[in-house]
């Protein structure tokens, strides 16, 4: 769950990416680190990285993106997570093809996959996650500032 202290520069970050038509990767790194984390982070708490890979994320960034935010806040477990249960899927691009990726998650949990599950379990319990990205938007509280 997102800590209370990151509530000032979530909001702060959504006003901005709104204003960027929802484009989080138009918006300066900080902001879309910590967008990307916090949506990536809650889904994930939520149902595991099934969830996570069952969302359609606007404009489809890439999953790398996304690990790439978990190392920008130091969360490179977390990150490893992402990149390697990403690869598992038999298609390049799979934040492209929302149904195919629907296919891909029913036949994974139909007929299981220990590796996906492992990370799967692994991020989802890495509760470390929200406080390297309370660290990390502290390191870089001027990119939280409102405009003069």
């Amino acid at each position: 769950m997102l800590p209370s202290s990151l509530d000032r520069p979530y909001d702060f970050a959504i006003t901005r990416l709104q204003a960027a038509q929802g484009d989080v990767q138009a918006l300066p790194e900080p902001l879309q680190t910590l967008l990307m984390v916090e949506s990536a982070h809650t889904l994930i708490e939520a149902g595991g990285l099934v969830f996570f890979y069952e969302a359609d994320f606007p404009n489809n960034p890439p999953y790398e993106a996304f690990a790439a935010a978990y190392r920008r806040i130091g969360a490179h477990a977390a990150a490893l997570c992402i990149a390697e249960t990403a690869a598992l899927f038999p298609f390049a691009d799979p934040e492209l093809f929302e149904p195919l990726r629907q296919l891909w998650l029913e036949k994974l949990q139909t007929e299981g996959h220990g590796r996906f599950q492992r990370l799967s379990d692994e991020i989802a319990g890495d509760e470390a996650v929200w406080e390297k990205l309370a660290v990390y938007v502290a390191a870089h509280g001027s990119a939280f500032a409102k405009a003069p």
